[in-house]
């Protein structure tokens, strides 16, 4: 008996528009201090939730390679993991047509919003948030993207850490008029290149 290939696709869901507001100046570019990757990696929408996006996915498989993909495709395809607060998520595909759905996912720009009658909140029929689905791994087993997954999150983790202890010292610096400024200077060049060797595996690709 002959075992289906898979692969598992982690991947990531970018909003690079702001969150609609009732308010004209919350709909505004980001103040300058704030990390575009925080302005990106938000929350995707209440909405939006595992059997959805599998329907997404599918329906961008079918109207980018037709139908005969799509039936390839459907057996094996299945979202395995979905994190709204954290819009990350693995899908298993078959290991054959891999880069068929990675095509896919690539190509969908758009979550639809649903519409609800009546009231002034209600969304406008037709109405879609901007997305960007970002593949940022390719892994033969569940364990390895699992895996990724926690290192990801770690480094998140880290990054914001290390983002607040660089304002503290920007404020204590301006306290004391700058006396320490080459020794924040340095700090922060060499945890620039700390991140950039972290970066470095990023796009690796798991062919167990």
């Amino acid at each position: 008996m002959v075992r289906i290939k898979h692969r598992y696709l982690l991947f990531n869901i970018l909003y690079p528009t702001p969150t609609t507001s009732a308010s004209p100046s919350s709909s505004t570019a980001p103040p300058d201090n704030e990390k575009a990757y925080i302005h990106f990696s938000r929350p995707s929408p209440s909405h939006l939730n595992t059997s959805l996006l599998l329907s997404l996915i599918r329906s961008s498989i079918t109207f980018n390679f037709g139908t005969y993909f799509a039936a390839l495709t459907a057996p094996a395809l299945r979202l395995v993991y979905f994190s709204a607060r954290t819009s990350t998520g693995i899908l298993r595909v078959p290991r054959a047509h891999a880069k068929v759905v990675w095509a896919s996912l690539t190509m969908m720009d758009t979550i639809p919003i649903p519409s609800t009658k009546g009231g002034p909140s209600g969304s406008p029929i037709g109405e879609e948030v901007k997305c960007v689905l970002q593949v940022v791994r390719v892994s033969g087993t569940i364990r390895k993207s699992e895996e990724e997954v926690l290192r990801r999150a770690r480094r998140e983790v880290a990054r914001a850490r290390r983002d607040v202890e660089e304002e503290d010292q920007r404020v204590l610096d301006g306290l004391v008029g700058g006396g320490s400024q080459h020794v924040s200077d340095s700090t922060r060049f060499m945890r620039g290149e700390e991140e950039g060797i972290e970066d470095d595996d990023e796009a690796e690709e798991d062919v167990d």
